[in-house]
């Protein structure tokens, strides 16, 4: 009798071993890849598998509403936190004052920084306004 060579082959553990070359325009490329980066997949590979197999592709949804939101707020935080640095600077250095005369103008640019810290504010709530109402009207 021959002696038979076969090895067993553990279904579970196979390597990607067989590969499949598809021929697409840049169109349809670029469709399929603008897809794969809207899911949860790590390669476009994986993507492509789970479609071809009927496997489930998780899609991340993006709440536009919120990222107009966050674009909007980023530069207002900034100008917010910058007066406040100003701020902190001021009273700095009005701790280290100690005759009331030199303390005028300083006084006087507090309540400036602090007028426009209210203005930032105030632009703020206007704006996490204007967003929210556009939200709720979706």
């Amino acid at each position: 009798m021959p002696k038979c060579d076969h090895k067993i082959i553990d279904v579970h553990n196979l390597t990607k071993i067989r590969s499949v070359y598809l021929g697409l325009t840049y169109g349809e490329y670029y469709t399929i890849e603008r897809k794969y980066k809207t899911s949860t997949c790590h390669s476009l590979s994986e993507y492509l598998r789970k479609l071809l197999l009927g496997k489930p592709v998780t899609i991340i949804y993006r709440n536009q509403s919120l990222e107009d939101l966050i674009e909007e707020i980023v530069p207002l935080n900034n100008q917010i936190n910058s007066v406040r640095d100003s701020l902190v600077e001021l009273l700095d250095k009005l701790s280290l004052q100690e005759q009331i005369d030199p303390l005028t103008p300083s006084l006087e640019t507090l309540e400036l920084q602090i007028n426009q810290l209210c203005k930032i504010i105030g632009e703020t709530k206007k704006q996490i306004e204007k967003i929210t109402h556009q939200w709720s009207q979706s």
